[in-house]
């Protein structure tokens, strides 16, 4: 093999290597960034029947809920309204908008709010969560689910911006979390887990 084709070999396995670098500084970062939100009771009881509260305002039919990174689209025009819950147990009522998409059997919910980092350091940005309804045709346990939370660099000692969420089971507790993209074509997202 002479000079010019191996080191055209090399540049080709670096270039074909790069990308799936990133990838894995981008998952090594999640593991040490992932925020961690709370699942309250009230919210998960919401699961169970997820319909708007007496005194939910703003009900229409939607085809989103979110805002840009922390967004997602419904796989059909969705009920859609505001109300004041505790979400996280922590005896504030929050804000938050929901959407029910019946037809994937969840519940979104999206607010501004609180979260802790994990060094337990307080911080705040959007929220976007979902949760498994009765009867979804996931056969997905009803209250869990997963969550994204958007970061600014800095933000949570992020290295770089970006959405980093977790996959929780039907306590609240969280299963899988990462850097996490919404993946509008399911509903779910797509976490890069640092091993």
């Amino acid at each position: 093999m002479n000079r010019s084709t191996l080191l055209r070999k090399v540049v080709s396995f670096a270039v074909l290597l790069l990308p799936g670098l990133g990838i894995l500084s981008i998952a090594q970062t999640a593991a040490q960034t992932a925020p961690k939100v709370v699942v309250g009771k009230q919210l998960s009881a919401k699961a169970a029947t997820p319909t708007p509260g007496a005194k939910a305002k703003n009900a229409a039919q939607k085809s989103g809920i979110g805002k840009g990174a922390t967004a997602v689209k419904a796989s059909q025009p969705s009920s859609f309204w505001v109300e004041d819950l505790d979400v996280d147990d922590d005896g504030v009522v929050e804000t938050s908008d929901y959407l029910y998409d019946a037809q994937r059997g969840m519940l979104y919910t999206y607010r501004e709010d609180d979260f802790a980092c994990p060094n337990g350091k307080p911080d705040s940005g959007s929220i976007l969560m979902a949760l498994y309804a009765k009867g979804n045709p996931a056969h997905k346990a009803v209250g869990s689910g997963w969550y994204v939370v958007n970061l600014n660099t800095g933000q949570c000692a992020a290295k770089k911006a970006g959405t980093f969420g977790c996959r929780f089971n039907a306590s609240g507790t969280p299963t899988e979390c990462g850097a996490a993209t919404v993946n509008n074509a399911t509903g779910e997202i797509d976490v890069v887990v640092a091993e």
